[in-house]
């Protein structure tokens, strides 16, 4: 038995290295006492509050207890909602210590998403470029750091590759669709991915019409099905159908004249017209600044159209290289308190992170000049799609390297290609096959 599963570990090398990824996440979350602050907090008290039926319900910074009484929808319940299952099949805390029910559904989600990645790799781009990928993504501290944060970004990308992987082998257009409705729920920035997935299908050139159109009519209705309870009860909750009421925040918090191209405060701007909404207990009517601010944005822009073009780059170039600090939100000890080595961690970020992106953009840009001249429709074409879609939402609402973090298992696989391509290049007998 022993010598039958030595046997095939060796055949599957690349199961040690996802063993060791798994180990390093272990390791980094039981050491590292990452404390749930701004967003963090409101995910993990969210899905309190829901595990107890209390339902989901509007609070503030820094705490976000929910008031009884005043509904929220200022993000989807996609994350909440599957901690709140969590915690309560298991309390929200393991060993007695704290928040880690969470950070170990981390672990799972993190195990998942490497094992796809090099599925998916190795499908097509062979074993080399593969374990490439599997090595970027596995090590990155960026991805290890990121488990002992209550954050949706890890759900959001297991899923969204368990879509992908599911896409290209099973394609069953019905369970695609739950998943991806399921997606669109975790984060808001998912809100328009289905149109990937129904570009991609229309544009296939293996499959007639009538069979694409009853595959996007399908997958249209199973996403439906997942999202419509959702918009039925903002309905309900608040007489309107809203998806989400963070759209306006963001889209006017990145689109007016103190606008940084990332987060700013809205309630801080001189003479800000946000102020009369602000509650007196530190809140705010999520729903009319949801309103008010996609109307004071949208005019904005109308009337600073040069200005929305330079902000609209800043926004990519914070996401990419200027605020490539996202690994300080696995750093905070408590309430606006860090760990003494936030500033170094920072630092190392930025030293890693940057040559990855330009290597990223190198294999955007080869796969943008391939669909042009061959017009080829393949997995590469796809994960130029999903690149097109993401940095066009940065691009129009908020530059935020937490974005760019989900797409970094599709994204190394990019890298990886470039990597071998190069490697291939300089050595070619020893990387002349793949």
């Amino acid at each position: 038995m022993l010598s039958k599963f030595i046997e095939y570990i060796k055949k599957n090398k690349y199961l040690i290295l996802i063993a060791a990824g798994v180990i390093l996440r272990l390791i980094w979350v039981f050491a590292m006492p990452t404390y749930p602050e701004t967003d963090f907090m409101w995910y993990h008290v969210k899905g309190v509050e829901l595990s107890q039926g209390k339902g989901f319900l509007y609070g503030f910074y820094p705490y976000y207890t929910g008031i009884p009484g005043m509904p929220t929808a200022f993000r989807p319940i996609g994350y909440p909602g599957t901690l709140a299952v969590l915690y309560f099949i298991f309390g929200s805390s393991f060993f007695g210590i704290e928040f880690m029910v969470a950070k170990l559904f981390n672990i799972v989600l993190s195990t998942l998403i490497m094992f796809l990645t090099y599925k998916l790799a190795n499908q097509f781009f062979g074993k080399k470029i593969a374990f490439i990928t599997l090595l970027i993504y596995a090590l990155s501290p960026l991805a290890i750091t990121y488990n002992s944060i209550i954050c949706s970004e890890l759900l959001f990308s297991a899923i969204l590759m368990l879509s992908i992987y599911l896409y290209f082998n099973k394609n069953n257009p019905f369970v695609i669709g739950l998943l991806i409705g399921y997606l669109t729920l975790i984060r808001p920035i998912g809100v328009f991915i289905p149109a990937i997935f129904v570009l991609y299908e229309f544009i296939k050139k293996d499959v007639n019409l009538k069979k694409k159109i009853k595959y996007i009519v399908s997958f249209a209705v199973s996403v439906a099905l997942v999202i419509t309870p959702w918009i039925v009860r903002n309905y309900l909750a608040f007489g309107e159908f809203v998806f989400s009421t963070n759209g306006g925040y963001v889209f006017y918090v990145n689109n007016n004249d103190y606008a940084i191209g990332s987060w700013s405060d809205p309630f801080k701007y001189p003479d800000s017209p946000m102020l009369k909404y602000k509650t007196d207990e530190g809140g705010f009517d999520e729903m009319a600044v949801n309103k008010y601010g996609k109307e004071l944005a949208k005019q904005w822009i109308k009337d600073n159209p040069k200005r929305f073009i330079e902000l609209a780059f800043l926004r990519i170039a914070n996401s990419y290289w200027y605020k490539t600090d996202d690994i300080m939100w696995s750093l905070t000890t408590d309430i606006n308190e860090w760990h003494p080595i936030t500033s170094k961690a920072k630092k190392l970020e930025k030293l890693l992170y940057r040559p990855f992106y330009i290597v990223l953009f190198i294999f955007i840009l080869y796969a943008l000049i391939r669909f042009i001249r061959k017009r080829k429709i393949d997995f590469t074409t796809f994960i130029l799609l999903i690149f097109l879609y993401f940095n066009a939402m940065m691009f129009v609402l908020e530059g935020n390297s937490r974005y760019v973090f989900p797409l970094h298992p599709i994204y190394s696989i990019g890298v990886a290609f470039i990597m071998f391509s190069i490697l291939k290049f300089l050595f070619p007998k020893k990387f002349s096959e793949t």
